[in-house]
């Protein structure tokens, strides 16, 4: 059986995105365990350490890169620049996928949950990677041009963070889990607008490298996050496994695509809703806003011909990461998430 079939068959279908505001690493990959049972995330920590932020996070061997902790940043860095991209391809060339690990000091809550999870019966653990083209897009390089457009480099970079999924996908593996691996594309919210320039065809051709590189190594699902408005035709064409996005404050738009959709889900695609908010979040949002807001989404979806059976392989999140939340609502965003997970299972069979 496909990894995408067992989880089509799961029961609680709740999951997450990563970045946590706690500190206490033990109670909070606890709390994930509680309430996403089958699916649970490893938590990030970048108010722990800066290595543990969205870009910082998977730097480690990626070339021509230098870290600048003191403003949660990474340069460019063109010195020894043809030695960087060699050693970097002869890895890479030589399937060491281990120089593509993720140290403890980068993220603690990889290893911590694992280490939690060895006894446990849930069959998928789900880790994320921040995507290339967030990555690419946010680091300055030669002439002032961001990376993105500096095709060798851009290249590297784009593989080497395939890696992270891979090398994630294995250790994920030595646990006897089956892996999910999102990357992470908070950039694509503002695709296709002035402070976006990119062509279709890049963003495309970027998501295939990234998904080709996985594959040659891992039969990982793949997954991309997107926390605000993009273009849905493309992502739902793009060849990931799992779609998730803000429901809570784009379903209007994503539901105006149902051809798309339908193509998705009838090819085995699966939708991750990012159903209850995170910034958006008070205490007046109760389990009946969410569930309703969500359900009337499933309703208009049916009435344009997408059946409820290609539904109920939906999983659910908060909307984005909770990393610049207070602590405590944070708590009450993942309890929140179980409890429409649980409600949703009933209403889809």
């Amino acid at each position: 059986m496909k990894d995408s079939d067992i989880l089509k068959k799961i029961d609680n279908r709740s999951t997450g995105i990563g970045s946590v505001p706690h500190t206490d690493v033990d109670s909070i990959c606890d709390l994930i365990i509680e309430k996403s049972p089958e699916i649970p995330y490893w938590p990030q920590f970048a108010n722990i350490d800066a290595r543990e932020s969205m870009l910082l996070q998977y730097s480690e061997n990626l070339p021509c890169l230098k870290l600048n902790l003191d403003k949660n940043d990474i340069l460019y860095n063109s010195e020894d620049r043809d030695k960087e991209l060699l050693k970097f391809y002869e890895m890479l060339t030589s399937n060491n996928i281990d120089y593509f690990r993720i140290s403890p000091d980068f993220a603690r809550g990889f290893y911590t949950l694992l280490e939690k999870l060895k006894q446990c019966e849930n069959r998928f653990i789900k880790g994320q990677v921040t995507g290339a083209v967030t990555f690419l897009y946010s680091i300055i390089g030669e002439e002032g041009k961001s990376v993105i457009y500096d095709d060798n480099l851009s290249d590297a970079i784009i593989r080497g963070l395939a890696m992270k999924a891979v090398w994630q996908a294995k250790e994920i593996r030595k646990f006897g889990k089956l892996p999910i691996i999102f990357f992470d594309e908070p950039s694509l919210s503002g695709f296709g607008s002035a402070f976006m320039s990119l062509e279709k065809e890049t963003v495309i051709s970027i998501f295939n490298k990234l998904i080709s590189t996985v594959r040659e190594h891992d039969e990982a699902l793949l997954g991309i996050h997107c926390c605000g408005n993009s273009d849905w035709e493309m992502l739902l064409g793009s060849g990931i496994d799992i779609l998730n996005f803000d429901s809570y404050g784009y379903v209007e738009n994503f539901v105006l695509y149902p051809a798309s959709i339908k193509s998705f889900l009838e090819r085995g695609g699966i939708i991750a809703w990012g159903a209850v908010p995170t910034s958006e979040y008070s205490d007046d949002i109760s389990l009946d806003d969410v569930y309703i807001k969500l359900k009337t989404a499933f309703n208009n979806l049916e009435e344009k011909g997408i059946k409820r059976e290609l539904l109920k392989s939906s999983l659910f999140t908060p909307s984005c990461g909770l990393g610049t939340l207070d602590q405590g609502i944070a708590n009450e965003v993942i309890k929140l998430n179980f409890d429409l997970a649980q409600r949703m299972k009933d209403y889809c069979n």
